[in-house]
């Protein structure tokens, strides 16, 4: 594969780059594609925490023939004994490398990936821990709630529109709820309005959420504006832009 801007850089920062082979392709919906990939290199050097990500290596075509970017995912699943882990990915509407290339990926297929991963926990004294987003950062909520202590409760909020949404892989606790929230007007708009009536401010509440660019950024105030969380209490991250090719 062709050298570009980005693998240089991570040459520069040390950073190696594994391979990876495609064992096993699984469609939840039309749209939500999980892949699981045999990488042991990987699966022996990861420590597995909430929202741990991994930066995969895929073809560019529109860039030139061999030409790679990077892209950023979740590791969903990482099983030591088999050697795989698996990422999921949302096919959106808008083409881009990473989403086209998962849409036609084989079993046999092959990669490499980066490890650059950057611990996240949730902060001492958490008895609520809010989730929201769409539906590109289920894998990083479903993580969340797997390692979540038991005694804290777990309150998700996914702003998703398709009808085929029950589908989807959830994690599911007993301390713990789920809302789909259906979008209205701006991504995030009915997001952050369902934030705002159904969690309360209070001590001890911890939010993370992700997605949409814009989506992210209605949610960001109204844990700011609402539930008051101060920067060490709350995490936001957008992952793609609607109408722009970064998937």
């Amino acid at each position: 594969m062709a050298a570009n801007w980005q693998r240089g850089m991570m040459r520069l920062m040390r950073i190696a780059n594994h391979p990876t082979e495609v064992v096993e392709i699984r469609d939840f919906t039309p749209w939500y594609r999980r892949i699981v990939f045999r990488a042991p290199d990987v699966v022996g050097a990861v420590d597995v925490f909430p929202t741990l990500w991994l930066r995969l290596w895929v073809p560019h075509p529109a860039k030139g023939d061999g030409f790679v970017v990077q892209r950023g995912y979740t590791f969903v699943t990482v099983d030591a004994a088999t050697s795989t882990f698996s990422l999921d990915f949302v096919l959106h509407d808008v083409a881009g490398p990473a989403g086209d290339w998962a849409r036609t990926a084989a079993v046999g297929d092959r990669l490499e990936v980066a490890l650059t991963p950057a611990r996240i926990d949730i902060p001492d004294g958490t008895t609520t821990l809010v989730l929201a987003g769409d539906a590109t950062a289920l894998p990083a909520i479903n993580t969340w709630l797997q390692a979540a202590p038991p005694e804290v409760e777990t309150r998700v909020l996914l702003e998703e529109e398709h009808v085929d949404r029950d589908a989807l892989p959830r994690t599911v606790r007993e301390n713990g709820s789920w809302e789909w929230v259906e979008r209205s007007g701006d991504r995030g708009a009915a997001l952050a309005e369902a934030i705002r009536s159904s969690v309360a401010p209070q001590p001890g509440v911890y939010a993370w959420a992700a997605g949409e660019k814009t989506l992210v950024k209605n949610v960001r105030g109204v844990l700011r504006d609402h539930l008051t969380l101060d920067r060490g209490r709350h995490f936001t991250q957008f992952y793609w832009i609607e109408g722009k090719s970064t998937g």
